[in-house]
């Protein structure tokens, strides 16, 4: 493991842990993510990656994220986030709420509110297909990448001319590309036709979907439409609210890498071992007794050869966190000058204590960042700082506050392909929609003794 050539022995994100003649270093290169570059890649300097066309399998596309790999690369930063997925997944279960119900809008004291209704007639041609699987994956699509393909299956009824949705499937994200409609021109939203859809890596089972047009929609037995919320300065795909944060969960996904690299590395910079050079020069002596044929190159090398043996028997014993409670021996003497020679291994101040406080202070304000961007008060997203979580009331709060801003356009843009099919399949009950039911959650001071949570079975 010992490298005097400055060779790379160990990589913790992007670090690189180099060893040298004067002992093992950790250096930062140039945001190394897997094989791309952060910087090249979430590039937050603004530039327009979707203004020209990219070819795959053969047709022209309009990329998504400099490479036409965002979804892909959006997917690998947050599987190997500690906070992330879990935000997310909290955020879902708080949109999702009961599921999805149907309401009409009723006035009620100057006030628009929901009047939770059922329909046998509708609930049986949702309970035909799986609507539910299809509402939590759109969901999920659009809590990651602000917007969600949908396909729209109609089915033989187009055959007759019947306006019918037999069903709705969500598409993966990293499996749809707009096709670019002219080359002469860069297009908008409103310019895409067609959409391709297969395997984008490997440009595998690839096929080319008409756009869905909910004013005409037995025009095709199945089509598919992107449904977004479009982001400032972006006229086609959208991408994440967490967009911005991204370098600050770069940097919290590389703090454990790096910590767990020291712990495996930490006998290179943790100790100086003092060797006494009259214990190498009775080697040598031993060595030129024992082979007097033998060259001074081939004595350098045996000695050489030891030193290595003991400095990783010494390696061996000193480092790592496995190798507690074992102890190092050696034997003391006197030179021909009558002074005592010894091995000593002497510790280095490390400072582990201000390293690893400097990374948790880095790792909160990355968990700082990540949660604001992920647009969740920490009190929902069961942040937990300097072992303190948030009081009831506060949740409470936090939840009222979401409940009353942060849940309208989510539901709007996930429930929009499937409240036009409600429209299309149904015509003659326009004043029904689909939408989250959200129980109301009282404070316990307002609630019975005998009904509260503390109380419950």
């Amino acid at each position: 493991m010992m490298n005097n050539d400055g060779k790379i022995i160990d990589r913790a994100g992007r670090f690189s842990l180099v060893d040298t003649a004067t002992g093992t270093y950790a250096i930062g290169m140039s945001g190394r993510f897997g094989a791309q570059s952060l910087s090249s890649f979430f590039d937050l300097s603004g530039r327009s990656w979707d203004k020209d066309p990219q070819s795959v399998g053969g047709v022209s596309v309009v990329p998504w994220g400099p490479d036409d790999q965002m979804p892909r690369m959006v997917r690998d930063l947050l599987e190997r986030n500690n906070i992330g997925p879990g935000i997310l997944a909290r955020k879902l279960g708080l949109i999702y709420g009961q599921g999805v119900h149907l309401y009409r809008n009723v006035v009620q004291e100057n006030e628009m509110q929901r009047e939770w209704t059922q329909d046998e007639e509708i609930q049986s041609w949702l309970d035909s297909w799986d609507y539910q699987r299809y509402i939590r994956e759109a969901l999920t699509e659009y809590l990651h990448l602000g917007g969600h393909f949908t396909l729209y299956q109609s089915g033989k009824s187009v055959r007759i001319g019947k306006p019918w949705i037999h069903s709705l499937k969500c598409l993966p994200s990293e499996d749809c590309r707009f096709v670019w409609p002219d080359p002469n021109h860069t297009p908008t939203l409103d310019d895409i036709q067609e959409i391709l859809v297969g395997d984008m890596e490997r440009w595998r089972q690839l096929q080319i979907f008409p756009r869905f047009d909910k004013w005409q929609p037995t025009a095709h037995e199945a089509a598919v439409q992107y449904h977004s919320l479009r982001s400032f300065g972006r006229n086609l795909y959208a991408i994440s609210s967490f967009h911005g944060s991204i370098p600050w969960m770069q940097d919290a996904n590389d703090i454990a890498e790096i910590v767990r690299a020291l712990n495996d590395n930490v006998i290179a910079a943790a100790y100086i071992v003092h060797e006494p050079q009259a214990y190498w020069n009775e080697k040598q002596t031993a060595i030129i007794n024992d082979h007097p044929e033998w060259t001074d190159e081939q004595i350098a090398r045996e000695v050489d050869s030891l030193r290595d043996k003991i400095t990783r028997q010494i390696a061996d014993v000193m480092a790592g966190k496995q190798n507690a409670g074992k102890f190092f021996t050696c034997v003391d003497f006197v030179d021909e000058m009558g002074h005592e020679q010894s091995w000593k291994i002497e510790p280095i101040e490390l400072n582990l204590d201000k390293y690893i406080q400097a990374q948790k202070d880095i790792s909160k304000m990355a968990d700082s960042a990540t949660t604001s961007a992920m647009g969740l008060s920490p009190a929902l997203a069961n942040i937990i700082i300097d072992g303190k979580s948030d009081s009831g009331s506060q949740m409470l709060y936090a939840l009222k506050i979401f409940y009353g801003a942060d849940t309208t356009i989510p539901e709007q843009i996930v429930l929009e392909a499937l409240n036009d099919a409600l429209r299309i399949n149904f015509p003659q009950k326009k004043d029904l929609f689909l939408g989250f039911y959200h129980k109301t959650i009282q404070k316990e001071d307002n609630v019975s003794a005998g009904d509260r949570m503390t109380n419950q079975q």
